[in-house]
């Protein structure tokens, strides 16, 4: 150890730098990743850039916004970024640097005492390795599109009036005029949702509310003869006058499966859309939440006949069949929203929904 050079090299974390700004507008692509940025990443905003674009750009999906906004947690409205401001996207890794003489002498006597020192006994049993967790096969798009279940009408802050070029209906591009009843800074993207309702469930419970989902983006751009304008970032599916613009702006987190204690039951109040018929790959609505124990990842047999109170059961009158097998992905403190990740055939509102992965569904 004493024959050792005088200057020892560790590891430490330097702070945060800033690299070469990137100017251009960020848009929808592969992601770049961190590996990229050897030197970390720090993005100079320009004009038009949300942390919505920043994530498609860098993480590959635009619903991993959060993840910008956590490294940047300054911004106290993440859905609004104006230019000139530095926003993190890949940290700068850590980086070597060299004590002084000194400092390296009384580090090499530390480290030669540890070396001195007897070893630990080590452990005879080696840690098991973690169960593998299955997580749910589903796009970003999809689950941000997952919508809720509310009591009571939701109310929005504003709708779109009309487009540049006379239209019934709004899709990407399209530059549009804004209702808003609030300030909306230039460059902010606003939610638009579209709610359905009220509703009536067909099932063992009384429940009536409303449906509530993504159906695409609106960045505001300014304001013309005193009235907001903005362009339709994102559509879903065709918007119009009737939809509701919000702050709120969905993201995407990986749905872990944990079926829960099984034996728990619910009903399907409602599919997403007006559809009669249900199947895979749709999202349903179901009479039960947090306080009846449901938590996000937990699995449910979808179930039709038997005596149940759906209301199609009568196809085969007294007859138990099992239907689809479908995944939380949002739960409130009353409802809960399911993504059916497998169905044997259609099946309508007011199946049973029985808690635990069994069956021929698997």
């Amino acid at each position: 150890m004493k024959g050792r050079a005088a200057v020892l090299s560790v590891l430490a974390i330097l702070i945060a730098f800033l690299a070469n700004p990137v100017g251009a507008f960020a848009q929808a692509g592969s992601p770049e990743g961190p590996a990229s940025y050897p030197e970390g990443l720090v993005h100079t905003v320009a004009e038009g850039d949300t942390l919505w674009d920043l994530s498609a750009k860098y993480l590959g999906t635009p619903w991993k916004w959060p993840d910008l906004w956590e490294k940047n947690r300054f911004l106290t409205n993440p859905h609004y970024i104006y230019p000139g401001i530095s926003i993190v996207v890949f940290a700068p890794p850590p980086k070597e640097y060299e004590f002084p003489a000194e400092e390296a002498m009384e580090e090499e006597a530390e480290v030669t005492a540890e070396a001195e020192a007897p070893p630990a006994p080590s452990a005879a049993k080696q840690p098991e390795a973690a169960p593998m967790v299955r997580i749910l096969d589903i796009t970003p798009s999809e689950f941000v599109r997952a919508g809720e279940f509310l009591k009571e009408a939701p109310k929005g802050i504003g709708r779109i009036r009309a487009a540049e070029e006379p239209k019934v209906a709004f899709s990407e591009g399209d530059r549009v005029f804004l209702e808003v009843a609030k300030e909306i800074p230039a460059g902010q993207l606003l939610g638009v949702y579209r709610v359905r309702g009220p509703i009536d469930a067909r099932s063992g419970r009384s429940v009536t509310g409303y449906a509530r989902y993504l159906v695409g983006l609106v960045q505001v751009k300014g304001k013309e003869g005193g009235e907001a304008v903005g362009v339709v970032r994102k559509s879903f599916e065709d918007l119009s006058r009737e939809d509701q613009l919000s702050e709120e702006i969905p993201s995407y987190v990986p749905v872990s499966i944990s079926p829960g204690a099984a034996g728990l039951k619910a009903y399907v109040i409602s599919g997403q859309w007006e559809n009669e018929e249900l199947a895979a790959r749709t999202f349903v609505y179901l009479d039960a939440g947090s306080a009846a124990g449901i938590e996000v990842g937990n699995v449910f047999r979808l179930i039709e006949g038997g005596g149940t109170p759906s209301a199609l059961s009568a196809r085969e009158p007294g007859i138990s069949v099992e239907v689809g097998q479908a995944v939380v992905v949002r739960v409130s403190q009353e409802f809960s929203t399911a993504y059916v990740e497998k169905s044997t055939q259609s099946f309508p509102a007011g199946v049973t929904a029985v808690r635990g992965a069994a069956g021929g569904m698997q």
